[in-house]
């Protein structure tokens, strides 16, 4: 019979088999290479704080399966997903804070230039004007046409008692300029045909500040000066007459004459073709001034446009009107005379209000000037040369020498005026030899 044989019994020990090295990491590899830092979880945290397991090297480690695997629950993905998702919320908001850390510094050092640029001397202004013109003769009337006390006595005709002006816009830059150096930007532009960027650097205020402090001093300034008589009495005129003048023309009280400023082309046909001006081929506006033997200014008409004439100007500016209000009210009398030029033939308007008009006599193409009308013409000549220059000390003021831009047509005639009457703040250049 047979008899199976019995298989030896394996010998039992009791070391452990080891188990193959784990290709997958462990979950404590996992946080310390890529998050650098523990497990949130209480089944992690058990697990660091266990040294034995934690020492022993990941594939060396027991395991509890019999899978190649090392198994990670879910739970526990969960929560290093939302740990990360914290961290970069955290991170984020960190980059942001330090973002908004160093804008706040640049704002600070920028506020500290400026205190330093404003403190500083470079900032243009007329304390800085009146330091360097110690070195440089003349310095502040070549920026604004007027010596230093002249500025003065016009600051304060235009804002007396240390009044304030008012800004349509309230621009916290323009506090920063007291009411002296407000008037001195409105003078250098109207001096030197200064652009509003170029304003807006040398005082250091906004582009936009430039321009409203301009347009409201421009205001001011004709709103001021219109309000004042600027013909002076007969009787001052003649006492200030040049002996030359007195003894050629003792009657004649005031030297009329039209100039013409070129301007932009605008875009409107017709009124392209008024402005045009066939005397200086070009478009412009014309207006009419007088000026008393002296040179000095007596009145000044609103721009017209260039094609209107020379008689027609001095009817529609109001001009024969203000003669006989003159001589209503005893500022001029009957038999008192205007010098004008050949173009201006208003003999019978001027002989109508009682007055003489001095102007060279005509001669026709088929005759010649006898020797007292060629004489009589060199007089006018001589003497109405006064009006010119008085024309040309206007235009020194380039803004209105230059080419008038279309967008200044709506301040236009208030900037002709005022660089009008801001040659009376200027020295007179008709004067006797002798006198001081």
């Amino acid at each position: 019979m047979y008899t199976p044989r019995r298989l030896p019994k394996r010998r039992q020990t009791s070391e452990r088999t080891e188990l193959p090295p784990s290709k997958r990491k462990c979950l404590a590899s996992i946080f310390h290479n890529e998050m650098n830092t523990t497990l949130p979880t209480d089944v992690a945290k058990e697990e660091l704080q266990n040294e034995d397991n934690f020492n022993v090297p990941c594939h060396k480690r027991s395991v509890g399966t019999q899978t190649e695997h090392q198994w990670i629950s879910p739970l526990e993905m969960l929560a290093v997903s939302a740990e990360i998702a914290r961290l970069k919320q955290t991170l984020q908001e960190k980059e942001d804070a330090i973002k908004k850390l160093n804008n706040q510094s640049s704002n600070k050092k920028d506020k500290k230039l400026e205190k330093c640029a404003t403190s500083n001397d470079s900032k243009f202004g007329v304390s800085v004007i009146l330091k360097r013109q110690k070195k440089l003769t003349g310095l502040f009337k070549y920026y604004t046409g007027l010596s230093y006390i002249k500025f003065v006595s016009l600051l304060t005709f235009l804002l007396p008692n240390k009044t304030v002006l008012n800004y349509k816009k309230k621009r916290h830059d323009i506090k920063s300029l007291t009411s002296r150096d407000c008037l001195l930007l409105c003078l250098c532009r109207l001096r030197h045909n200064f652009g509003l960027r170029d304003l807006a650097v040398r005082f250091q205020i906004g582009l936009q500040s430039a321009g409203d402090i301009f347009n409201t001093w421009i205001d001011h300034m004709y709103w001021k000066f219109c309000q004042i008589s600027i013909w002076p009495h007969r009787d001052s005129i003649i006492e200030n007459m040049p002996k030359d003048f007195l003894k050629d023309f003792s009657s004649t009280i005031a030297i009329i004459d039209c100039t013409e400023i070129k301007t932009e082309s605008p875009n409107a046909l017709a009124l392209q073709s008024q402005l045009y001006s066939d005397y200086k081929s070009s478009t412009t506006l014309k207006s009419l001034i007088a000026c008393d033997p002296s040179g000095s200014l007596l009145f000044v008409s609103e721009l017209f446009t260039g094609c209107i004439s020379d008689v027609q100007i001095s009817t529609d500016s109001g001009f024969l009107i203000l003669l006989k209000q003159l001589i209503n009210h005893g500022y001029l009398k009957i038999g008192d005379g205007i010098m004008a030029d050949k173009g201006f033939t208003i003999q019978r308007e001027i002989a109508e209000l009682g007055l003489q008009l001095n102007i060279p006599p005509f001669v026709s193409s088929t005759s010649q000037m006898s020797t007292l009308e060629t004489q009589v013409t060199e007089k006018i000549a001589k003497h109405r040369i006064h009006i010119e220059r008085l024309i040309a000390k206007v235009k020194t003021f380039k803004i209105v020498s230059d080419v008038i831009p279309t967008k200044l047509f709506e301040r236009v005639n208030s900037i002709w005026t005022v660089c009008n009457v801001l040659t009376l703040f200027q020295d007179v250049f008709v004067k006797e030899k002798g006198l001081k």
